[in-house]
C-alpha cells in the first residue's frame, strides 16, 4: 500500500552521516519507523478479517474483536508519525528532549525551514485536514478519555447484497476498511513529503 521509498531515503541520508554511532542511530530510527508503519498494515489486515468474522452482527461481542484492533491501529498511526518526528529532531539536529519530540513541539520550536514548515501547515492543521485529526488527535481520546467503542461507535449496514461496517467522523458516515485506507495514504504521502525535504536539507 506504501509508495514511500523509504528504503532509498535512508540510504541517501544515511551519506550525511559519517560517524559510525550517528549512522547506527539513524538506522535505528528507519527501523523503528518502518516497523510502525507495517504495523499498520497489520492491525488493517486483522480489522479486515474480523469483520468478516463478525459476519454483519452488530452484537457488542461481534464487534468487539473489531474495536481491539481499531483502537491498537489508531495508537500505531499516531505512533508512526511520532517516529518520523523523532527521525527529523535528530537528524536536522534540534536537541528537543526524546519525551517532548511531537509534532507540536517541532512546529513550535522555531528551527523548521520553510519548506517543512509549509509540509507541517498543508498536513498537520486540523482545519486543513480532517484526515490529520483522525490519525493524530484522535487516538488523545480513546487512550485517555473514553473506551473506543463510546468514542467511535462501529454498526453494519447492509448495502445492496452486501453488510458494510461504517462509523461517523466529523457527523460523516464513513466505511471503516475505506477511510482507513485513507488514512494510511495520507500518512504515506506525509512521510514522503518530510522525507524528501529533510534528505534535501541535509545536502545543503
Amino acid at each position: 500500500m506504501y509508495k514511500t521509498d523509504i528504503h532509498r531515503y535512508q540510504k541517501e541520508i544515511l551519506k550525511r552521516f559519517p560517524k559510525q554511532e550517528e549512522q547506527e542511530k539513524v538506522l535505528e530510527l528507519f527501523q523503528n519507523l518502518v516497523f510502525k508503519l507495517e504495523k499498520n498494515l497489520y492491525h488493517l489486515n486483522n480489522i479486515n478479517f474480523s469483520i468478516e468474522k463478525a459476519s454483519g452482527k452488530n452484537e457488542f461481542f461481534h464487534l468487539m474483536p473489531i474495536y481491539f484492533e481499531l483502537e491498537s491501529f489508531l495508537v500505531s498511526t499516531r505512533s508512526s508519525v511520532d517516529m518520523l518526528m523523532h527521525l527529523l529532531n535528530y537528524c536536522l539536529g534540534y536537541d528537543i528532549d526524546n519525551r517532548q519530540v511531537s509534532v507540536s513541539s517541532l512546529f513550535h520550536s522555531g528551527q523548521l525551514s520553510k519548506p517543512l514548515k509549509d509540509i507541517f501547515a498543508r498536513y498537520t492543521t486540523p482545519y486543513n485536514n480532517p484526515t490529520w485529526s483522525f490519525i493524530y488527535l484522535f487516538r488523545n481520546e480513546v487512550v485517555h478519555e473514553k473506551s473506543i467503542f463510546q468514542a467511535l461507535p462501529i454498526y453494519f449496514k447492509d448495502v445492496l447484497d452486501h453488510s458494510f461496517l461504517y462509523f461517523k467522523v466529523d457527523k460523516a458516515e464513513k466505511e471503516v476498511t475505506d477511510y482507513l485506507k485513507v488514512c494510511l495514504r495520507f500518512l504515506d504521502t506525509f512521510t514522503d513529503r518530510v522525507l524528501s525535504v529533510l534528505e534535501v536539507s541535509l545536502k545543503q
